[in-house]
């Protein structure tokens, strides 16, 4: 039997594939790899790619019982910087596709659209995960990094640079697609994933 002498990064691999669904895998790199769609972007692209990470990051959220609303449900916020139409692609996708979000670990979830970088109609009640789906400006989205420390919440933006700059969470399109998360950020927060997503994360810095 011939045995591979990549044999740790290819447990790793499954294991990521697990925590995902290998069809979830899939579907990232697919969409990363494919030939683009006419008038689609590659941050378009890049945004659709991050939504599953974007779940497999909050998922990991250990606090993550304890960030539901009055309601008992988890609020997800998609921040757009004026495309509405495509912020609401993203939530559907986010969504799962159904009449009614898919709970995320078991818990309720309900999804919202904001152009407000200061997020301030939420607030006491903070969101449990902001998604950004449009590259706002560099002041707009310091802003947004400021918002996530101060309130314990995750920040996801799928696009390159980002997570560089202090968004907590992002993807890293290498010889895989991986979760990438800014480690000061994630500290600065007082958030802690779990240790099995760690593992098969990319870190920075």
């Amino acid at each position: 039997m011939r045995v591979s002498s990549s044999l740790p990064a290819l447990c790793r691999r499954r294991r990521f594939q697990r925590l995902l669904g290998k069809a979830g895998a899939a579907a990232l790199l697919l969409l990363l790899v494919r030939a683009p769609l006419a008038g689609e972007s590659d941050e378009d692209r890049r945004a659709q790619a991050g939504i599953r990470l974007f779940r497999s990051l909050l998922a990991a959220d250990l606090d993550l019982d304890g960030k539901r609303d009055e309601d008992g449900k988890l609020l997800l916020v998609i921040f757009h910087a004026g495309n509405q139409a495509h912020a609401r692609e993203l939530a559907k996708a986010l969504a799962g596709g159904g009449a009614d979000p898919e709970p995320l670990h078991g818990l309720a979830v309900k999804i919202e659209l904001t152009n407000d970088a200061t997020f301030g109609i939420y607030g006491k009640h903070a969101p449990a995960g902001i998604f950004v789906s449009q590259p706002p400006g560099e002041q707009a989205l310091q802003t947004i990094v400021r918002y996530g420390i101060d309130h314990h919440v995750v920040v996801y933006s799928p696009f390159e640079g980002d997570v560089e700059k202090g968004v907590l969470g992002g993807l890293a399109v290498e010889a895989q697609v991986r979760p990438y998360v800014n480690t000061e950020t994630l500290a600065a927060s007082h958030i802690e994933l779990k240790a099995f997503f760690m593992k098969v994360t990319k870190v920075y810095p």
